[in-house]
């Protein structure tokens, strides 16, 4: 799995830089926009939303403080930061090099004087967070869904290698948290059969940590 993630990093950053279709960012009307928020397609609007969404995430998946993930080898927490801008391109280097059996909670690895969980870490187990993301999603879903029209969308996916790009990494910011979610139920001795959670993107892995119980550390 390790080396199936590594090829599919550097694959997709060779696509991006040398394949990707449409426009480039300097030259690209539909990238300042949708960058300015001045763009008027609900659906473009909305993916990049979820793309800021999304990050945050994994960062409840991650950076959650539990005893039993600490003393990993690979902290989480620069990879969760890098992803906010980065999305898969900072992740995916992540779950290539960590493991089930070396990977770390990120604020566990990051010394806060002698508190054994830092604020960020309760701010990403608290369940109110994972209610505010949830409710920011169904938000956004319901207002692409309702006032937005997929074939500008896909208009803009072929016209646009920002937008091209975009939707390509949140895909694989979906198939991601598979992973994820697989790991975590290992580490919360749960039932494996979560994983399918993912199939729902953002919403499923949400839904998994609002089901979780606090962890106590």
């Amino acid at each position: 799995m390790r080396w199936i993630l590594g090829l599919v990093w550097i694959a997709f950053i060779a696509y991006a830089v040398l394949l990707a279709s449409g426009q480039s960012p300097g030259s690209d009307p539909i990238f300042k926009e949708l960058i300015t928020l001045q763009s008027k397609e609900p659906w473009l609007l909305t993916v990049f939303s979820w793309l800021g969404i999304f990050p945050a995430v994994y960062a409840c998946m991650l950076l959650r403080t539990s005893v039993k993930e600490r003393g990993g080898r690979v902290p989480a927490w620069p990879f969760v930061i890098l992803s906010f801008g980065l999305g898969a391109f900072a992740l995916l280097p992540y779950y290539a090099w960590s493991s089930s059996a070396n990977r770390a909670s990120g604020y566990a690895n990051l010394h806060f004087g002698h508190q054994r969980e830092s604020g960020i870490g309760r701010v990403a187990a608290h369940k109110l967070t994972h209610v505010v993301l949830l409710l920011l999603t169904l938000g956004a879903t319901f207002y692409a869904v309702t006032q937005g029209h997929p074939a500008v969308y896909m208009e803009a996916f072929n016209q646009s290698a920002f937008i091209h790009i975009m939707t390509i990494d949140f895909v694989l910011l979906t198939l991601l948290s598979m992973i994820a979610i697989y790991r975590d139920t290992k580490v919360n001795r749960r039932s494996a059969a979560w994983t399918a959670a993912s199939i729902i993107p953002i919403v499923g892995p949400l839904i998994y940590l609002l089901t979780l119980r606090r962890d106590r550390v």
